[in-house]
């Protein structure tokens, strides 16, 4: 069950804005990798192909750690699924003629939407949307403000 509110800030980051205050719990240091390629990817040609572009650029972004294998497993199997759906969607249109004579919506209009939504999600987990970037571009800001006042301090 997913919990309310916003996600917890990294405690790198709150050391690195100023705004952490008092004991705290430290997350984990993961190193940094291309984690192995699930079996599950390698039967999917879309998945696997995914998994490979992503990973060369979350390696390059500097994201991607060893621990990242399932997240970005799951989210190579929600654009492979989303990819196929976008294919019936096209082959077929968005309505589909019933026995009867009638129309009704293809179902697999409201399965893209849905996959296109997780996608998107997942997306914003690895900072690979415009404004999730933000927030990553925020930290080495920071990062070059304390090292200024490092400088400033002992200089």
């Amino acid at each position: 069950m997913a919990k309310a509110g916003r996600r917890p800030k990294p405690t790198a980051l709150k050391i690195l804005e100023g705004t952490d205050h008092g004991p705290r719990k430290v997350e984990p240091s993961l190193p940094a990798g291309v984690p192995p390629m699930p079996e599950r990817l390698k039967v999917d040609q879309v998945a696997a192909a995914q998994w490979h572009e992503l990973a060369g650029i979350l390696t390059r972004m500097g994201v991607l750690t060893l621990a990242d294998g399932e997240a970005l497993a799951t989210l190579c199997e929600v654009h492979s699924a989303e990819q196929s759906c976008l294919l019936q969607l096209r082959a077929g249109g968005a309505v589909m003629h019933t026995d009867l004579g009638g129309v009704k919506p293809n179902p697999a209009g409201p399965m893209y939407r849905s996959l296109v939504a997780q996608k998107a999600s997942l997306l914003s987990e690895f900072g690979l949307t415009p404004s999730s970037r933000t927030k990553l571009a925020t930290q080495v800001e920071v990062k070059k403000d304390e090292l200024e006042e490092f400088f400033t301090a002992h200089g």
